[in-house]
């Protein structure tokens, strides 16, 4: 399990500090924000300000643009913009020279309609087949965000089995308030999950919250990743460094001693 951390743009010396540290790599989570992805001036800023950093890059990550975005969106001069919005995001992580890059779906994740669903699975599978076989050195994945269960992941990657860099991101937090049990977003995902995205919160809202200030149980965490053989790249998703360096020392003491009911 190799960890990731948010870089801090404002405090790159800091950023660069940290992952040396802990050896982690590095998801890129300021490229989807409007202030930045629509200006050309800022995003040449920030890739010259993570290129500046003495460090492999190779193996980090960077979060697409996906606040209210949709692929399958019925109106064209919407589906236009999101689309070229992700396109954005994939050339900005060539750029940077990372090994992939992370997107939301874009569904509704409570609007479970046959229609609906089918429109959307057959918009993305065109759209992302094709983005993926155009930029063959670079992973997509694709997130749950506001999915209730795994089953419309499980259609799409069924779709995509020629597509060798397409995967899904699994975020174990948001799928742990959802009324699907952890173990069966696991078990339906586990072979085609290649990264995580990882917090903790009440198992009510997606908090956000540092491993071990939650009711996440993380050892079932672990335990569910042995069973599923889920030996991936894990995001600790937590904005600010120290909140980043925290969970880096909770999961790194739960590695070593994962048996240890009491911690």
């Amino acid at each position: 399990m190799k960890f990731s951390i948010i870089p801090e743009y404002s405090d790159l010396k800091g950023t660069l500090a940290l992952s040396e540290k802990y050896d982690v790599n590095l998801e890129y989570n300021d490229f989807w924000m409007p202030g930045v992805y629509d200006n050309e001036a800022e995003i040449v800023k920030r890739i010259e300000g993570y290129k500046s950093l003495s460090r492999n890059r190779s193996g980090d990550t960077l979060h697409g643009a996906f606040l209210g975005l949709d692929i399958a969106a019925i109106d064209p001069v919407l589906r236009k913009r999101s689309r070229d919005l992700i396109v954005q995001s994939v050339e900005i992580a060539k750029e940077l020279g990372v090994k992939g890059v992370i997107f939301h779906s874009g569904l509704i994740g409570t609007l479970r309609l046959d229609y609906y669903l089918n429109h959307w699975l057959e918009e993305a599978t065109q759209f992302f087949g094709d983005l993926c076989r155009k930029n063959p050195g670079l992973i997509i994945y694709m997130e749950n965000s506001f999915e209730q269960e795994p089953d419309i992941f499980v259609r799409l990657m069924e779709q995509m089995k020629d597509v060798p860099n397409f995967k899904l991101c699994l975020d174990y937090a948001r799928a742990s308030v959802t009324p699907t049990p952890t173990e069966v977003w696991m078990k339906k995902l586990s072979p085609f999950i290649g990264h995580m995205h990882l917090n903790d919160n009440d198992l009510h809202d997606d908090l956000h919250l540092v491993p071990g200030e939650g009711k996440i149980d993380y050892h079932k965490y672990l335990k569910l990743m042995e069973e599923n053989h889920i030996d991936v790249s894990v995001l600790l998703e937590i904005r600010g460094l120290s909140k980043a360096e925290a969970a880096l020392q909770y999961m790194n003491k739960l590695l070593k001693t994962p048996d240890d009911k009491t911690y």
